[in-house]
């Protein structure tokens, strides 16, 4: 991807009149708010990690100034000048927020460009130039940092401890192992004598240690490098949210998945200190285990052949039918089910992913409809249909005792969850494969009502 041409970036005449417009409102609404003062420390004993130096820094520092409400929300950007701290706050940055999501929407750099990227670059813009620091028009330095910017990006998201003896597909994204060979050459990149050096050396083994051998999501994008790692974590988190729909782990409430791109793996930890005498006498740390400790994908395609092909078949025509588009985003809702740790929170996933395709809109009965339906769906004869219409009973008392009035799912209620998430998932996986059969919801919901009737 060496050599890449040039992104052309130019705006529309009427939007960049527009743009220019706005950034003199902007340019006008800046105030002062006093003299600049430094900002208390605190008085938390913060352990420091590690001392950097003035040879640990590449480069100039570039201090930001903002603040934020307590939802975390910037609501203020200021810089210094002249003794005083100046800058915009309230509904003058609304205005510079409201500015850059035009920006943003415009369409050269739509889904090019991450909001932060645009937000600082505006805001650049707008201190330079009342500094004196310039003289260009708001869009033509958008233009020329866009151009400068965007280009085209192969990156990897790691998935965690998940592997695979080939490389595979599920729509757009492909999944390719991370090889020691591939590692190798990243690591080379270190001075040997460096390399060599007991703390590198361990440091680099930790890093190897996390990816080495496991697969990575693949994507190519073209875009800002933050708004491209945007796009690649977002379009890997979907497709490894498919690929755990292979996982035993949809069939129960008791365990959670970890294949999640790697930093987002929800491994858990607890650590206690035993205090004796006010002294600490000893410091327990340990994993919580919840899940596999890693999935190979090869045996879950052994267990469940086509069914890998066919979710890639459906990711790759998502938007082909309606309900192609239906049963995608009901999969992509009960993929979360795999990951979550409590059993209330995966009862909700798995509830509102098959009530959102086999219901039809507020006015139906749920419990009766829903278990029919099911029955429809997987059972292949009449004992099978009356054992999945009474689970789905079965489970809806279970369900209400939580929701309705705040009971949790007792031990003994677990095997009748199971039951009924491992039914939810054998209709899914039964209309993957029925797919091309429906152009619509409605389509699926009539053809099972005639067979009640047949």
């Amino acid at each position: 991807m060496k050599n890449q041409e040039r992104f052309k970036v130019e705006f529309h005449p009427h939007a960049e009149a527009r743009f220019i417009e706005l950034a003199q409102e902007a340019l006008k609404s800046v105030r002062s708010f006093g003299s600049a003062r430094s900002s208390s420390s605190g008085t938390a004993e913060i352990h420091p990690v590690a001392n950097i130096t003035a040879d640990d820094v590449i480069g100039e520092i570039r201090v930001v100034e903002s603040s934020s409400n307590l939802l975390l929300e910037e609501r203020g950007r200021y810089w210094t000048s002249n003794g005083l701290r100046v800058g915009w706050e309230g509904p003058e940055f609304d205005a510079i927020k409201d500015l850059v999501r035009k920006f943003e929407n415009a369409t050269p750099i739509k889904g090019r460009v991450s909001n932060r990227f645009l937000l600082d670059e505006t805001l650049n813009w707008l201190t330079e130039t009342l500094e004196a620091k310039r003289s260009d028009t708001l869009p033509e330095h958008i233009a020329e940092r866009c151009s400068s910017e965007i280009r085209e990006y192969e990156i990897w998201v790691p998935v965690y401890r998940t592997y695979s003896a080939s490389d595979f597909a599920i729509g757009d994204v492909e999944f390719k192992t991370v090889s020691k060979a591939l590692l190798d050459q990243w690591y080379a990149h270190i001075p040997e004598d460096e390399a060599k050096n007991p703390e590198m050396a361990q440091w680099i083994n930790r890093k190897r240690a996390r990816i080495q051998g496991s697969i990575a999501a693949r994507t190519r994008i073209k875009a800002e490098v933050n708004k491209a790692r945007e796009i690649a974590q977002s379009d890997a988190s979907e497709a490894v949210g498919f690929l755990r729909f292979l996982s035993p782990v949809n069939w129960t409430c008791k365990l959670v998945s970890h294949c999640l791109p790697v930093g987002k793996e929800n491994t858990r930890q607890a650590m206690e200190l035993f205090i004796e005498d006010d002294s600490v006498k000893n410091v327990v740390e340990a994993s919580i285990e919840e899940g596999p400790p890693g999935w190979n994908i090869d045996e879950a395609r052994h267990t469940s052949p086509g069914l890998l092909e066919a979710l890639h078949k459906l990711t790759l025509n998502r938007n082909a039918t309606e309900f192609k588009s239906d049963l995608y985003a009901t999969i992509l809702l009960h993929s979360r089910h795999s990951i979550a740790a409590e059993i209330p929170h995966k009862i909700v996933f798995v509830v509102a992913a098959i009530e959102s395709l086999l219901i039809r809109d507020t006015r139906e009965p749920i419990q009766k409809n829903l278990g029919e339906r099911m029955a429809f769906i997987i059972g292949n004869s009449l004992a099978e249909r009356k054992d999945v219409v009474r689970n789905v009973e079965e489970f809806y008392i279970v369900r209400s005792a939580f929701f309705h009035h705040g009971r949790l799912v007792k031990s003994e209620e677990t095997d009748i969850v199971d039951k009924f998430f491992f039914n939810v998932w054998f209709c899914l996986c039964r209309l993957l494969f029925q797919v091309d059969q429906y152009e619509t919801k409605d389509k699926l919901l009539t053809v099972l009502e005639d067979q009640k009737l047949s």
